[in-house]
């Protein structure tokens, strides 16, 4: 009989706990026992997590719970003994698969006492070339070991810098060069990685420079317990891959909206004129234009900007048409709300005018007056809590881990101007009669094909972010979508699509699974928001239900499990001639047996369905 634990506030404890291993272990182990007993409320995610490490982590283990219980996780940490990581992950039936991780963090160090550390001067270069060849080697089949004995998400560390440069001074020319050796090695075992689906890369190199050397490592604990971190070092870890693992489960915010006056720039540009406010190459006019390159960089990430701003119209455009030192263009921003109307009002109208939700925007504004009234009015939009100093907006802005991204795509990189197209989009519906003849002008084109590992990182992240129009909003793992398409008869299909103004790139997926005999279950439909409207889910369809038959089926079962969000999907079976078969399999289910009425493509599509996605599965 389970022993019923007392309940508590978890994640308010975790905020309020001191910055100490003492109370972290304390703290860490409630929490512990709270999530192996998954004693907790629907709205907590436990996650399981295993460490393989060739170091004792008995430190970071509990300030790794204790920081992901702060950002909501809660952590079923899977303790591993340590330096045993052929055994663990090589042998199919080791204590580390028993314990079904949802994620694997795979911490390995170079030997500090041998050729990486103390006797790597005894290195020639084409030895040091052989080393580095060797552990990316040694790492790819760990990897790929792990990834074949189970789905969790796999984290693996590159590598810090040396606690002691074996060279002294002499490393900053010496050949070859110790620390520009490790980061070749880093370089090796993130091409590694990127080669495997759902793998990850947790850059401790990163973290232990901006700590320093000096505090991220214990000489003492090293020899006492193999534990070679200091605790400032653990707690920075422990923060690192609790920021991580939550980034690999949620989508980031999609848009961050900007003030102007003392945002973007110093001063009141009202007030003070073009010439008069602070932005350039001196203090503090240089602060402004470091925060506009920081912006623009994150823009260049996929982010898109947008701003609100309670000023003249007139006044913003002569900056942005006339100081030379505006980083940012005009043309950088996709919404532009510049009036006298509130902050709230502004925000809502951005997300409408990009077809995003509420809790997709990042807030930024120096005035804490509007900050509390945007958080008052709109509590799903993140308000960032800019600092008095304008010097410190940048931190200020790295720091909101809503903007975490894992991993980019070329979709990412493009989001900016696929949203500048849709202007272009807007433009021509208004001089058009009809949304059929606005559609038909438009020179639609969608391409779709098979799920493949140079499509899955896109699909899995759709899969993740999709709200809207999405049936079962299901979020699939890469791992969980390898497993998935590997059973007989399953297909996985991504749809790009084109138009006369630009390429929208993949925005939409289908995975279609066995059910009973020869009828066949739609396990998500999904597609991005911009491009609703345009019937793009009749060709996904149609494609789908080529390939049905194809494979000899005869039904097809849809199913749309209601969320906050994905109210316009809820027709989409209705619309393709599903029937609603909910008095004999449950709501939301639906099921076509006539197929052919559902393999329709929009007479102002062309649709192409590439060999791979028409080809019958063995």
């Amino acid at each position: 009989m389970m022993t019923e634990l007392p309940a508590f506030d978890w994640q308010a404890e975790a905020l309020a706990c001191p910055a100490s291993p003492a109370a972290c272990l304390a703290l860490g182990r409630r929490i512990a026992d709270l999530a192996k007993a998954r004693a907790v409320t629907a709205r907590a995610e436990v996650v399981t997590v295993a460490v393989v490490a060739t170091h004792t982590v008995d430190m970071l283990l509990p300030m790794l719970i204790v920081e992901a219980a702060k950002r909501g996780l809660l952590l079923n940490v899977a303790t591993m003994p340590f330096g045993q990581l052929e055994p663990l992950i090589c042998v199919a039936d080791s204590e580390l698969y028993a314990a079904q991780p949802d994620v694997v963090v795979l911490a390995n160090l170079l030997d500090e006492n041998g050729i990486w550390g103390d006797r790597f001067t005894a290195l020639s270069q084409d030895q040091a070339s052989h080393e580095v060849a060797a552990y990316a080697d040694r790492m790819r089949d760990l990897l790929q070991q792990l990834r074949q004995n189970c789905a969790a998400q796999l984290v693996v560390w590159n590598q810090p810098p040396p606690a002691r440069l074996a060279y002294g001074l002499a490393d900053a020319w010496v050949a070859p060069r110790q620390r520009g050796l490790r980061s070749e090695l880093n370089d090796a075992v993130a091409r590694v990685a990127s080669a495997i689906s759902g793998v990850s890369i947790f850059d401790i190199d990163g973290l232990a420079s901006e700590l320093g050397t000096r505090a991220f490592y214990d000489t003492r604990m090293a020899l006492l317990a193999r534990q070679p971190f200091s605790t400032a070092a653990n707690l920075a870890i422990a923060a690192g891959l609790a920021r991580h693992t939550l980034s690999r489960r949620r989508a980031a915010r999609k848009c961050i909206v900007v003030d102007l006056d003392n945002t973007l720039w110093g001063g009141v540009i009202g007030e003070d004129g073009v010439s008069g406010i602070k932005l350039g190459d001196e203090f503090p006019g240089n602060a402004f234009k470091a925060f506009q390159r920081v912006l623009k960089g994150y823009r260049d990430r996929g982010f898109l900007l947008a701003i609100a701003s309670k000023n003249n119209l007139q006044d913003v455009k002569e900056v942005f048409d006339s100081h030379s030192d505006m980083v940012l263009q005009w043309s950088d921003f996709s919404a532009h709300e510049i009036h006298w109307n509130d902050k709230a009002s502004s925000l809502r109208a951005i997300a409408a005018a990009l077809n995003i939700g509420i809790d997709a925007l990042v807030f930024v504004d120096d005035n804490p007056i509007e900050r509390a009234w945007v958080h008052e009015q709109l509590p799903d939009v993140l308000v960032v809590d800019l600092p008095k100093e304008p010097f410190r907006y940048v931190a200020a802005l790295d720091a909101v881990e809503a903007l975490d991204q894992w991993m980019l795509t070329n979709e990412d990189r493009e989001r900016a101007s696929l949203y500048q197209s849709e202007q272009s989009r807007a433009e021509l519906r208004k001089q058009v009669g009809s949304a059929e003849d606005f559609l038909q002008a438009l020179q639609i084109r969608a391409v779709v094909g098979a799920i493949d590992g140079a499509s899955q990182n896109r699909v899995v992240q759709l899969l993740g972010k999709t709200n809207q129009f999405n049936v079962t909003t299901r979020r699939h793992s890469d791992a969980d979508l390898q497993t998935m398409l590997a059973q007989p008869g399953a297909f996985g299909f991504w749809m790009r699509t084109s138009d006369r103004f630009g390429d929208h790139g993949l925005i939409a997926v289908a995975i279609v699974v066995p059910d009973a005999g020869t009828t066949y279950r739609i396990d998500s439909f999904l597609m991005s928001c911009r491009v609703l409207g345009r019937q793009l889910e009749r060709a996904l369809m149609a494609a789908v239900v080529q390939r049905v038959q194809q494979q000899g089926g005869s039904a097809l079962l849809g199913e749309f499990i209601a969320t906050r969000k994905n109210a316009p999907a809820s027709a989409l079976f209705a619309t393709l001639n599903f029937s609603d078969i909910a008095t004999e399999k449950g709501p939301g289910w639906w099921r076509l047996d006539a197929l052919a009425t559902a393999a329709q493509v929009p007479p102002f599509v062309e649709l192409v369905v590439e060999s791979a996605a028409n080809a019958k599965l063995d």
